[in-house]
C-alpha cells in the first residue's frame, strides 16, 4: 500500500493539486467491483480490472474530479512493453520489475490516456516521468469523467508483447490481477 499512496502523492504534486490531498473512491472505482460509478450507477458486465483514480479534495473543500489534461507520471522506473487502444483512449503497458528470460511476470497498465507519440515499446521511463495526460472523455461523448485507470497484472505464461492489450487483460485464465492499492 505504500507504493500506491506514494504514487498518489506524486500525482497530486505533479499536477499542483495542493499539499493535503485526500483521494476519494466510489465502490465502482475499485478492483473487482461490478458497480458503475458513472451514468446510471447500474452494474458492469464483468468485474473491474483495476482502480480508477478521479476524485480528490483538500481538507473540507468540495470533491473535485481530475482535469482532462492531468499529467500522469510513471510509478517507477520501467520498460514500456506495449501501447494499445482502450475503450476511451490509449493504454501503456510497463514493467517496473525484473524481466526473467525475456519475460515480464508483472506489468502495470496505465489506461484512458493521451500518450506522446515518442513513447513506444522498448523505451525506458524514469520514476515520476510524465508518460501521458488523461484522455478527454468529451471527445467520445462518454458519460465517464476523465480518469486514470491503473491495473497491476501478473502474467501466467509467456505472452507476445503485442498481445498485452485489452483483449487479454479481462481473461482471468491467462492473468492474475494484483490490486494496485496494495502495492
Amino acid at each position: 500500500m505504500k507504493r500506491f499512496a506514494q504514487y498518489l502523492a506524486v500525482l497530486a504534486k505533479t499536477n499542483a493539486l495542493g499539499k493535503q490531498v485526500d483521494w476519494l473512491f466510489y465502490p465502482g472505482m475499485l478492483q473487482e467491483s461490478r458497480a458503475k460509478w458513472w451514468d446510471d450507477f447500474a452494474w458492469r458486465p464483468k468485474a473491474h480490472e483495476g482502480v480508477d483514480i478521479c476524485f480528490y479534495r483538500q481538507g473540507q473543500e468540495k470533491i473535485t474530479p481530475l482535469a482532462k489534461d492531468t499529467r500522469v507520471p510513471a510509478m517507477d522506473k520501467g520498460l514500456i512493453l506495449n501501447r494499445c487502444e482502450d475503450f476511451l483512449g490509449e493504454s501503456l503497458v510497463i514493467t517496473h520489475g525484473k524481466i526473467d528470460d525475456d519475460f515480464p511476470r508483472v506489468v502495470l497498465v496505465y489506461s484512458h490516456l493521451e500518450i506522446d507519440k515518442t513513447l513506444v515499446p522498448g523505451n525506458w521511463v524514469e520514476k515520476g516521468e510524465i508518460i501521458a495526460r488523461l484522455f478527454d472523455t468529451g471527445k467520445k461523448q462518454s458519460k465517464l469523467l476523465s480518469h486514470l485507470h491503473l491495473s497491476c497484472i501478473e502474467l501466467m505464461d509467456k505472452i507476445p508483447l503485442e498481445d498485452l492489450n485489452w483483449k487479454l487483460f479481462p481473461d482471468r485464465k491467462k492473468i492474475n490481477l494484483i490490486n494496485p492499492v496494495f502495492l
